[in-house]
């Protein structure tokens, strides 16, 4: 199983131009039947990244598609993730939401993530699913 950050259903609503491709071949992966988890925070994030891009997106549609992934476990945040998120934050130089993510990942036992965010390769969660990697 493999946890998926944010920024690949943003990339996959968005239709990204420079990596929509790539984050639509790891749902589709999804769709055919690969495990994978994220946390129940993702649903709110999309939504704040594609407003904040200034997208016109139905938050409905948006929970439509996510919830026909059903081979996508939306996994409950619980108290002791953010305890451990704070921990995360100093210890491998993450943001809060980062840190809840991998929080969430580890606590789950997951040890690769897909994303192309630069800040997890300081992490446990070794980053996948995209050629090259942000920030």
């Amino acid at each position: 199983m493999r946890y998926v950050d944010v920024n690949v259903f943003v990339y996959w609503l968005g239709d990204d131009a420079i990596f929509g491709d790539e984050a639509t071949a790891i749902v589709k992966g999804i769709e055919r039947g690969e495990r994978a988890a994220t946390s129940t925070v993702t649903p709110w994030l999309i939504h704040v990244v594609l407003r904040g891009l200034g997208r016109n997106y139905d938050e409905e549609k948006m929970v439509e598609r996510l919830e026909e992934l059903d081979f996508l476990k939306m996994e409950p945040l619980a108290w002791e993730d953010y305890r451990t998120a704070l921990k995360y934050m100093h210890q491998y130089r993450l943001d809060l939401e980062d840190a809840l993510h991998l929080a969430v990942s580890q606590r789950l036992g997951i040890r690769e993530m897909y994303t192309n965010d630069g800040d997890f390769s300081r992490t446990p969660a070794k980053p996948v699913g995209f050629k090259r990697l942000t920030r």
